[in-house]
């Protein structure tokens, strides 16, 4: 048996096990492959390979020979660890127990597998009662074995019996101050469990005490260190967070420390981009493993991306794929998110190319319909998703993005079963569901966009929040909205006057504006902080439709100017009120002054299209091109109905097609701007061919079925006559 033969430098075996020894597990690889073609019985080049394949990241293929070395009672106990750290790390808690179990029948006095199999069972919602008893065996064994009180305590947690949990914390305590020892890990982890208990009661000040012990006791330890920065980043103490990591990664600063992750995103957050950006770089080039130069390169990749460097991104993806190719082989996942980007990139040549070295159907699929979607080839795209669909029935992405596809088309019915397909593959598919409560919301299906919006056990987002109120505003009016902020202040007090602003413009649809006005008066002051105040002046501006109510606006205009000479939205408001007052040169300097500071707010870009048509209808059409790039926000209903303002007066200009089409693909369920481009192709005089012809009636029937009004149904029988 090669197991058997002496450990000389000559030997195979021996010099495999040095190479696991030194880290270099993909190096070991083909000559394991080599010995176990030589001596496939050999259980322990069976257990090597199984924890080679592991530790380069390909478990699914351990498992077949650790389940053969597993066999071997010499390698039973080794094997059966590793495959129950595979089944852990994989979410499969119930088949990791069992594999503990089994470990535990041949060697029941073996306590840090017991242990290990207790924290197991009390992270499994079906296993807690076991996780119990477990803990009850271990202490009856040794009672003074303190890790078994950490899968009680979070078994009672699992169980929402957080009463018993705390009376276990505290008896740990107790058991902690008797013990001398401050080198066991469960001392940290109690010190922050206890810290998190406090900030749960929401006793803010015992928890910073606990905090501030915690850091001072524990500066390193891996529980207290991350739980810490979680308190005070939620609190928006960002310095604080950073000083508690830099100590922790001074402590272990290795080229693969994970702190140095921790430190450059707190850096990001408070806005050192140079500093994060030189960390993680540093961490590339200090890196001594491949596995550490791969983690350090996607880190850096991950990095760029969250600060919209998307090139710089791509760039360090693509050397971290081709870094961790080498040690762990093909990365499907990898090579599908390089394609993405490239696709953000507008690369889409790049991208098609990477296909072919896909090995992942549905992820070909995938980028190829991203691509023809990009170009605009939507019936194209369809095909391309339905295929990803078919291939990756669970990938809840195609079918949304087949949808949005459809939805371009006009095909509505299609667009919103592929929405529902998406959330009923996956229920947290938030866009799916707002894309679908939007549909529903433009046909004035109220009730059901609302239940919609509801159905789901996530909490809601904000964007899902304030759709809420458009539709409960649009069916209810003033009142719904009334009660709805003072709730939403409550949760969101940042957002506040933002809400009124939207409630308001949704209202004014309803009649002559002044239910708006219901909405605003209770609130326009200048009491609010200036983040609140603004937007709730700026809609009182534009609902202030009588001489006292105007009264009222002009001395507030004039005292958060004052206070806010720098503010973009203060030089907005000016501007608004001037338009109202007649005073058009005026309100075209403040509209200039607001661009100067935000060039890219749209409601502004807007309004000086409007104003500067029938003068420059050049430089309109300019700044309405301009606007309908920017991203939609959650005031695109007040959005779109500035655009349509504007629009009338530049309908004989040759771009404003091209403008109403990117506005349409923006909000494909805007039924008034779907009429309007097809009312300014009908009226073109030239170029009206049958694809045009299939164009205009395919836009009138979306912009009928979105409630554009009658006069798209005149348009639509006026055009089927002609045909």
């Amino acid at each position: 048996m090669i197991a058997l033969v002496g450990c000389s430098p000559s030997d195979p075996v021996q010099d495999v096990r040095d190479q696991i020894a030194a880290g270099q597990h993909r190096e070991a690889l083909e000559p394991l492959r080599d010995l176990i073609k030589e001596t496939p019985e050999d259980m322990e080049l069976l257990f090597l390979y199984g924890q080679v394949l592991v530790e380069t990241g390909q478990p699914g293929l351990a498992e077949w020979p650790l389940r053969k070395a597993q066999t071997d009672p010499i390698w039973f106990v080794r094997a059966s660890l590793l495959i129950a750290s595979v089944e852990q790390a994989g979410g499969n808690a119930e088949n990791a127990a069992e594999t503990y179990a089994k470990i535990l029948e041949a060697h029941p006095d073996m306590m840090n597998v017991r242990i290990q199999r207790a924290n197991v069972l009390a992270r499994s919602p079906r296993l807690l009662h076991e996780a119990l008893a477990e803990v009850d065996r271990i202490l009856e064994m040794d009672p003074q074995q303190l890790s078994a009180y950490k899968p009680r305590i979070l078994a009672y947690l699992g169980l929402n019996q957080p009463d018993d949990a705390e009376r276990v914390l505290l008896e740990l305590g107790a058991r902690i101050e008797a013990d001398q020892s401050e080198d066991d890990p469960i001392h940290g982890w109690h010190c922050a469990t206890m810290a998190i208990f406090a900030d749960d009661k929401g006793d803010e000040e015992v928890a910073r005490t606990r905090w501030l012990d915690c850091i001072e006791r524990y500066p390193t330890h891996p529980n207290v260190v991350g739980r810490a920065i979680g308190f005070y980043r939620k609190n928006l103490e960002l310095e604080r967070a950073l000083e508690i990591a830099r100590v922790a990664f001074e402590a272990d600063k290795g080229p693969d420390s994970g702190y140095r992750l921790v430190v450059s995103d707190l850096l990001r957050l408070l806005d050192r981009h140079d500093e994060a950006e030189a960390l993680l770089i540093e961490g590339t080039e200090e890196a001594t493993t491949q596995i550490g130069r791969s983690a350090a390169l996607l880190a850096l990749a991950e990095y760029y991306k969250q600060i919209g460097n998307l090139e710089s991104s791509a760039d360090a993806l693509e050397k971290g794929l081709a870094t961790t190719q080498k040690f762990a082989g093909a990365q499907p996942d990898l090579l599908f998110a390089l394609a993405d980007l490239r696709i953000q990139l507008g690369q889409s040549d790049l991208a098609l190319e990477l296909t072919s070295r896909m090995t992942v159907a549905a992820h070909r699929a995938l980028v190829r319909g991203a691509v023809a979607h990009n170009r605009k080839e939507f019936a194209k795209a369809i095909q391309f998703y339905d295929e990803a669909t078919r291939l990756w029935p669970e990938n809840a992405f195609a079918p949304f993005y087949s949808a949005q596809a459809a939805l371009e088309l006009g095909q509505v019915d299609r667009a919103f079963e592929g929405f529902l397909l998406s959330i009923r593959i996956d229920e947290t598919a938030t866009a799916a569901r707002m894309h679908a409560a939007r549909i529903l919301f433009a046909e004035n299906r109220h009730t059901t966009a609302v239940e919609m919006l509801a159905t789901t056990r996530i909490p809601p987002s904000v964007e899902s929040k304030l759709l809420g109120l458009q539709i409960q505003a649009r069916s209810k009016g003033a009142d719904a909205v009334l009660k709805f902020v003072n709730k939403f202040s409550e949760s969101h007090p940042e957002l506040f006057g933002q809400a009124i602003a939207i409630g308001a413009e949704v209202v004014s649809v309803r009649g002559d504006g002044s239910e708006a006005w219901a909405v605003i008066k209770r609130f326009i002051s200048l009491k609010f902080p200036p983040h609140n105040h603004l937007p709730i002046l700026l809609a009182g501006v534009e609902w202030a439709d009588d001489e006292a109510r105007s009264e009222i606006v002009e001395s507030l205009v004039r005292t958060a100017l004052e206070a806010n000479p720098e503010s973009a939205m203060a030089k907005l408001i000016e501007g608004v009120h001037f338009e109202r007052s007649g005073k058009l040169q005026e309100a075209e300097a403040s509209y200039r002054a607001a661009l100067k500071i935000a060039p890219d707010e749209q409601a502004t870009l807007f309004r000086l299209a409007s104003l500067v048509a029938e003068s420059d209808a050049d430089q309109a059409l300019e700044l309405l091109s301009k606007g309908v790039g920017q991203p939609v926000g959650i005031e695109s209903m007040k959005a779109n109905r500035l655009l349509l303002l504007a629009s009338a007066k530049l309908l004989d200009s040759p771009g404003i097609p091209s403008v109403l089409e990117t506005a349409l693909e923006r909000t494909p369920t805007s039924g008034p701007i779907a009429y309007r481009l097809a009312s300014v192709l009908e009226d073109a005089e030239v170029g009206k061919d049958e694809k045009t012809v299939q164009r205009i009636s395919q836009l009138l029937r979306r912009a009928i079925r979105f409630n554009a009004g009658p006069d798209a149904v005149a348009l639509r029988d006026r055009v089927a006559s002609r045909q």
